[in-house]
Order: structure tokens, then C-alpha cells, then sequence
């Protein structure tokens, strides 16, 4: 980041902290009630485009520590489009206590231009750095912000830098902890090795006993006890089950510093 850029992030939290600070509180929206992912208070998507992309950043909040907020206006109230959205994310708290939060504000054409701006938490400047921001705007977002088309805008640059903070930090919120392919695969191996040698010495103990404590006797070999081995896989319910879980509980008091990038068209 630029010497200039940081003089300027920092003339703006102190002018936050004036009376003409509070001013400026005063101009920015509250969150929606009940909380979301995605405030369209521009009205800049379809309501079934907007649900679709609350989803998809839902299922990203629930299965990682990352959090992207997505808020469309009108207005700017005289503010440039990134000082607007630094001083909305920190109000709001976008992201959690480890600064992980990405903010997409959006201005709708209003007045001749569209204004876009990425703002990233202090959590996620080295997996989503000015550069990459600056790239996503000129690169995904600029060709279709041109033709008012904002759907594919924004949800093209969700897609982006989902992919880009899952890259640095991926902590599940819970305790199902998806496996990486090769690790799956040594544990199959081992779990298949296991069946063998329990197999072996069942049958051991059934040659010379009749029976034994894997079988009760030769004549009792139903699948109860095999199907205890394909239940653990068939369920398949403990593998996705992070994914598709509950609505957004809130933002979490994530603290923006000025990282990110900006663009008109």
C-alpha cells in the first residue's frame, strides 16, 4: 500500500472521529433486519438473483472463517465510492473478530456513473491484495458495469474472491472437517486392509470353533455387521452438511483499514 493511500485512510478515521465524522455516520444504512449477506438497498438485482447470492455466500460464511457483504445504492452522499465503504464496513462490523471480511459496495448509475469498490478486512490483505481487487474490477467487473448489467458483475467477483480467500484462510466452524482426496484415499486403503485381517481371523476362529465373536455360528452370517462398515459412506450426510445449513446470523465485528481497490464506469 501507498504512502499516500495510508495518509488518506488515516485523514479518514480521523475525520470520523470529528463531529463531521458523526455526520457521516448518520449518512450510511443499517444492515437489513433480519441480518444479510446481500442488501440490495439499490434494488440493482432481481429478487431471485439477490436470494441465490445470499445463499452462495451463506454456505461460504458457514463452511469457512471468510465472510463477503455485498451492498448496493444510490447514493453516495457526496463521499467517493471507497471512503463510503470503509467507513459502512466498519460500522457494520463486516467479517469476524479476525478481520476476514470482504465488502463489495456497489453505486448504481445514478448521475452518469457506476461506482465499485472492493474493501478488504485486515485479516485477508495478503490473500486478496490491491492488486488482485484491482484486477477483479477492471478485468470481471468492468466489462458488464459498462452495460448496467450488475448481476454478472458482482456475482463473477463473489466467485473470484471466494476462490482467492479460501486460499490463505479455511477454518471450518464446526467440528466436520473436510479431507483432503489423497487423505481419503490412504484411508480407504487402511479402512479395506482392516476388513481383510478381521475377516482372516474371524474365519480363523470359526474353523476351529464353530463360531466366534465376529460370527455367533456358521449359520448366523447376515449383514448386520457388514452394514455397519457401508453406513459410515452411504450416509454421506456428514461430508456436505456444512454446506447447505441455516440463514446468516450476523456480522461478527470485522475492522477494515483502507485495503482494496476502486473503479467508475
Amino acid at each position: 500500500m501507498s504512502l499516500f493511500k495510508r495518509i488518506s485512510i488515516i485523514a479518514s478515521i480521523v475525520a470520523l472521529s470529528l463531529p463531521c465524522g458523526a455526520a457521516v455516520k448518520d449518512y450510511l444504512p443499517d444492515p437489513q433486519v433480519p441480518p444479510r449477506l446481500v442488501n440490495d438497498f439499490a434494488a440493482a438485482f432481481t429478487e431471485a438473483q439477490a436470494d441465490s447470492l445470499e445463499t452462495v455466500l451463506v454456505d461460504f460464511d458457514n463452511r469457512t472463517s471468510n465472510q463477503i457483504c455485498v451492498v448496493s445504492v444510490t447514493d453516495l452522499n457526496g463521499m467517493d465510492v471507497a471512503r463510503y465503504a470503509l467507513f459502512l464496513a466498519n460500522k457494520w462490523g463486516v467479517g469476524s473478530k479476525k478481520n476476514n471480511g470482504v465488502l463489495i459496495l456497489l453505486k448504481t448509475r445514478m448521475g452518469g456513473y457506476v461506482d465499485v469498490t472492493i474493501q478488504v478486512g485486515r485479516g485477508l490483505e495478503g490473500a486478496i491484495p490491491d492488486a488482485y481487487a484491482s484486477r477483479i474490477i477492471r478485468n470481471i467487473m468492468g466489462p458488464h458495469l459498462r452495460n448496467d448489467e450488475y448481476w454478472p458483475a458482482v456475482s463473477k467477483a463473489c466467485i473470484e474472491l471466494m476462490a482467492l480467500a479460501e486460499g490463505e484462510i479455511s477454518e471450518p466452524r464446526d467440528s466436520s472437517e473436510e479431507l483432503d482426496p489423497m487423505t481419503i484415499a490412504i484411508l480407504i486403503i487402511l479402512l479395506g486392509l482392516l476388513i481383510i485381517v478381521i475377516g482372516l481371523i474371524a474365519k480363523n476362529h470359526e474353523d476351529k470353533n464353530g463360531g466366534g465373536p465376529f460370527f455367533p455360528n456358521s449359520n448366523s452370517r447376515n449383514t448386520s455387521h457388514r452394514g455397519t462398515w457401508g453406513g459410515g459412506f452411504g450416509g454421506g450426510s456428514g461430508w456436505g452438511g456444512s454446506f447447505g445449513g441455516g440463514g446468516f446470523g450476523g456480522f461478527g465485528g470485522g475492522s477494515f483499514g483502507g485495503g482494496g481497490a476502486s473503479g467508475r464506469f
